[in-house]
């Protein structure tokens, strides 16, 4: 014979369907989140639970017609009353959530969560002054509430209120340490202010906190791709690569470490090991360089020109393509683009190029001369001689 506990069957069934919830059995929660509807109507818990279950679900409808019946059986409940609001701000449905909760503090009652959550929206919305004053009623309902004080800081923030914005998070993070949404919002403005470390140390915080959230990964990371500019350290190299290379390739060596991906920093440092007669090894950072900003012209000719001074005629040609692509008026880029075609016998090409050169710079002696070498080699001496005239002007 089992032992009577004194426990109502609602609550009973409520354990039940938390427990299946916690589970991740959400067919036998809702089963029971509506056994405990069914057995009073009057708890609001009960359509808390089970809204929360057919939310996860996906069952959006009958989530909110539980709240709707909710709200109608038990008037006055605060939790049931901000979950309902919540939901309709979840759902973008701010206008619905504004003047649903303007209703409830007339005819109901003024509670501190109900400002904050009329701030919340009106802070979505823009209305930062409106959302100013609701945030400062829901702080002097409750002045322990750390929400209220995360919130007051993020529109401050908005409002260009900096300094202040810093002290009512900061003031957030002493109610409730363990925040993660407090030390997001934190992190933000904190990054905003340029103090990229604390901004740092508080993302950190929030994941320790919640390792899962996408937001605080994306900003995090972009923020730490922030904080390895190597611009700085690239200024250091290329100023000091002809007094001290040692001391310079340190410096390209720390750049590529800050950045891996920085083409800026693989251009650099592949110009400056060819400058070292180290051909092959600048050669990888120089296509390095190409390949990840396609759309910059100098890692193109650079790599252009070291793989042509390699003899490798045919990989040349891809970044003088390249390269002129993206800057079609550059004479030397089709000078020695030329110089290749003219090496791979393909003449009529070559020609063409050699003509767009003199048409870009008229007294390119070098282009003069290397197209009357061409000339002769297609039998055309007099066109030939009078190149190699302008040659020696």
């Amino acid at each position: 014979m089992g032992v009577d506990l004194g426990i109502e069957p609602v609550w009973q069934f409520i354990a039940r369907a938390s427990s299946a919830r916690d589970r991740g059995d959400f067919q036998e929660a809702e089963f029971y989140a509506r056994k405990a509807v069914f057995a009073d109507q009057n708890v609001g818990a009960a359509y808390i639970l089970l809204c929360e279950i057919l939310e996860k679900e996906g069952k959006k409808e009958e989530a909110e017609r539980c709240l709707r019946a909710g709200i109608t059986e038990c008037p006055g409940d605060v939790a049931l009353t901000s979950m309902s609001a919540q939901y309709l701000i979840k759902n973008g449905r701010l206008d619905d959530a504004e003047t649903f909760i303007h209703k409830v503090i007339a005819t109901d009652m003024d509670v501190a969560n109900y400002r904050l959550l009329l701030a919340v929206v009106q802070q979505q919305k823009g209305d930062l002054e409106h959302a100013e004053e609701s945030v400062r009623r829901a702080i002097l309902l409750d002045d322990t509430s750390s929400d209220a004080y995360s919130l007051y800081g993020v529109i401050l923030w908005k409002k260009g209120r900096h300094e202040e914005a810093m002290k009512y998070v900061a003031h957030a993070l002493e109610l409730k340490p363990e925040d993660a949404n407090t030390h997001l919002n934190y992190a933000i403005i904190l990054e905003g202010s340029g103090k990229f470390t604390d901004a740092e140390d508080h993302y950190k915080k929030a994941l320790e906190l919640h390792p899962e959230w996408p937001e605080v990964k994306t900003r995090y990371d972009k923020l730490k791709y922030r904080l390895n500019d190597p611009t700085e350290t690239l200024k250091k190299a290329n100023s000091t690569k002809q007094t001290n290379p040692e001391e310079a390739e340190t410096f390209y060596r720390k750049a590529l470490e800050m950045r891996t991906d920085s083409p800026e920093a693989h251009n650099d440092y592949g110009v400056f090991l060819w400058e070292r007669k180290k051909v092959s090894e600048a050669e990888e950072h120089l296509r390095r360089a190409a390949d990840l900003k396609p759309g910059w012209v100098t890692p193109q000719y650079n790599t252009a020109l070291n793989l042509l001074n390699q003899g490798k005629l045919t990989d040349s040609e891809v970044y003088f393509k390249r390269t002129l692509g993206l800057y079609p008026a550059f004479p030397d880029g089709h000078f020695w683009y030329a110089n290749v075609l003219f090496k791979l016998r393909r003449l009529p090409e070559a020609e063409e190029h050699y003509k767009k050169v003199i048409e870009l710079k008229t007294d390119h002696k070098k282009a003069h001369e290397n197209y009357s070498q061409l000339l002769k080699a297609l039998g055309r001496l007099p066109e030939a001689e009078e190149q190699q005239k302008l040659a020696a002007k």
